[in-house]
Order: C-alpha cells, then structure tokens, then sequence
C-alpha cells in the first residue's frame, strides 16, 4: 500500500473512531472529572481512588464541603453525608497513611479556595509501621497529574479510560459488583454469603496479624512528628481523630499473638498530645464483637460507618452506648487500665 494512501485510511479511521470513544468517556465518565449522572455511570467501579477523587474536587470544586476525611480502606466506606451539619468530602483511599495526609489536605484547601473548617481523620494502628512508608502513595503524583494541560481532554481521547467506560457500562447494567461508588462519593460494598464472609474473615485475622510480627512491623518514631506537622500548618482547622473500629477478635489478636500492647498504648497517646481527644472505637465492645457487623476481619459494613460518623456528629441515632469513647489526657491511663483487663 502506498504511504499516502496508508496515513490517508488511518486519518479517517482516527476522524471516526476518536470522537466515539470521547462521547462515550465523557457519558461514563470513569476519572470523574464532569458531574453528571444517568443509570449507565451510576456504577463507578474505584480502579484508582487517589485519582478519582483528586481529579472530582479539582475539576468540580469542593465549595459545597467545608472539611475532609481522610483514611484507609475502612474508612472509604462511611458515607460522607452521616456527618451531621458537616459537609464532609470523603477523600479517603485504599491504604491510606499519615505521610500522605498533609498533599492531600494542601490540595483540597487550594480547591476549597479557604482554610477548611474541618479535617476528620480515621486513624489505623497498622498506619504506624515504618516499614510500610516505603509502600505508601505520593499525592504529588496525582496533583500533578491532574493539573497537566489539557489532561480531562486527554483523557476523554485514552483507550485505557474507555476500558475502565466499559466496565462500569456492563456493571451498571447488570447491577452487579463487587465494590463501588455511586456518583457523589458514597463507596457500596455488596454483602457475602456467611459462608464467604467467615471465609475472609478467617484468612484476614491471620493476615493482618503476621503484619505485627517483629520481622514486619516496627514502629515509626516520625509518626507524631506527621501528626504535629499537619496540626500546625492547618491552625483554623478544626481535626478530629478517631480509631477504626476493626473487629475485637483481630485486636486481640494482634495485640496478644504479637505483644504490641506498648505499641497501641504508645499510638493512643501520642494522638492525645497531638489532638488533645481521640474518638475512640477501635475497642471492645458490642460492634466490635458482633462478626455480621463485618465484611472481613477489620471492613465493617456500612451502617456501623453511619453509627460512628453520626456519633462524631452528635447526632442521636440509638447507637449502642459502649460503641466509642473519648480518650482525653485525663482519662486514658484508666482506661488502658480497664482495656488491659479485657485483654
């Protein structure tokens, strides 16, 4: 074939085919950077949440948000909206730590256009280990991935976001999912089987527990200093920290297997000197305990993210009352106390 006549038939092919794979990027909208919503983009399956979620309130503003949450896994279940009064953003992502927090916090104070008014953080004791910092994100990365030029453009051209339009097509059709966010930022986890469910649970203890053991885990002596960091750049903000509530069983575990009580004693008390109080679920009580309350070993389904979210609120909703409790300078060490005895 003559080369003209080659570039000619791949110009046209690309006339065509170009615009068809904008128009469907753009209807599905899998990076979420427009904002409307149909039954077809209802199902948005998170392959990259740090990017999703950096690309929604950069290209849609975060003006109706006056505050943030930031977490792990865990805490990208809680539904923004149980706040309350507070309108939270949700900015949490699959192993999310400390090291993280300050980009993220920096970015959607510029996208909020003000200090935010509050930044709730859901704090994980497996966040503590210093051999994971290796491991963790850079929130540069998608900041800056984000404000390339004409990036939302080019990504209505990418073939790897029409990838990611057609699954949530066939999701969105079918109804059926593993995980999931709808389009205002609430993550949907469909519930297993109790055979499943035992199953994850079971292989998750275990997991989780070897990560505390000595030749795993050790504790990161900067993890106050990112703390303290954080806090002092941020003095109009108001923060709020509390526990992931991960099932009894696996904080037993940890703690007993492992002998890392010194460490959780020492994790606690420095968010005390940080913060002042910590809301404290990551306890032993009647939540905690109850293995239906939970899709694994340490994910808690959605309405015990709506019982804590609203008990950090205030907002009355019947919760059961040894679920949470504010740990404060002058109660901790008693409450270690009691802790060590349920242990």
């Amino acid at each position: 074939m003559d080369a003209r006549v080659w570039l000619k038939t791949w110009f046209k092919l690309f006339i065509i085919v170009m615009p068809i794979v904008a128009i469907i990027n753009y209807a599905i909208d899998p990076f979420w950077l427009f904002k409307h919503a149909h039954k077809l983009n209802s199902i948005q399956k998170p392959f990259n949440e740090r990017q999703q979620k950096t690309n929604h309130i950069y290209f849609n503003g975060m003006e109706k948000y006056d505050g943030i949450l930031l977490g792990s896994s865990r805490t990208t279940y809680i539904n923004q909206n149980d706040f309350g009064t507070m309108n939270i953003y949700n900015y949490s992502s699959n192993s999310g730590r400390p090291v993280e927090f300050k980009g993220f916090i920096d970015f959607a104070q510029k996208c909020n256009g003000k200090d935010l008014k509050y930044i709730i953080i859901g704090a994980d004791f497996f966040a503590t280990d210093i051999l994971l910092i290796v491991k963790s994100e850079d929130p540069q990365f998608y900041i800056d991935t984000v404000e390339q030029f004409a990036y939302k453009y080019k990504t209505l051209l990418s073939f790897s976001a029409l990838k990611e339009s057609f699954k949530n097509i066939s999701s969105s059709i079918k109804g059926k999912v593993r995980v999931y966010y709808d389009r205002e930022n609430v993550k949907y986890r469909p519930r297993k089987s109790d055979e499943k469910r035992v199953k994850s649970y079971n292989s998750n203890i275990k997991s989780r527990t070897d990560a505390f053991s000595d030749k795993n885990y050790a504790y990161d002596d900067n993890y106050i200093k990112r703390l303290k960091e954080i806090k002092r750049l941020n003095p109009n903000t108001k923060f709020i920290i509390f526990t992931s509530p991960i099932s009894a069983n696996l904080l037993v575990s940890i703690l007993k297997n492992h002998d890392r009580m010194d460490e959780f004693e020492r994790w606690l008390k420095e968010m005390i000197e940080v913060f002042g109080e910590v809301h404290h679920f990551m306890t032993i009580n009647s939540v905690t305990q109850n293995l239906k309350n939970y899709r694994d070993a340490e994910h808690y389904h959605e309405n015990i993210g709506r019982l804590l979210a609203n008990k950090i609120a205030g907002v009355d909703n019947n919760s059961t009352e040894d679920f949470g409790i504010i740990l404060n300078r002058d109660n901790i060490d008693d409450y270690l106390h009691k802790f060590k005895k349920q242990i």
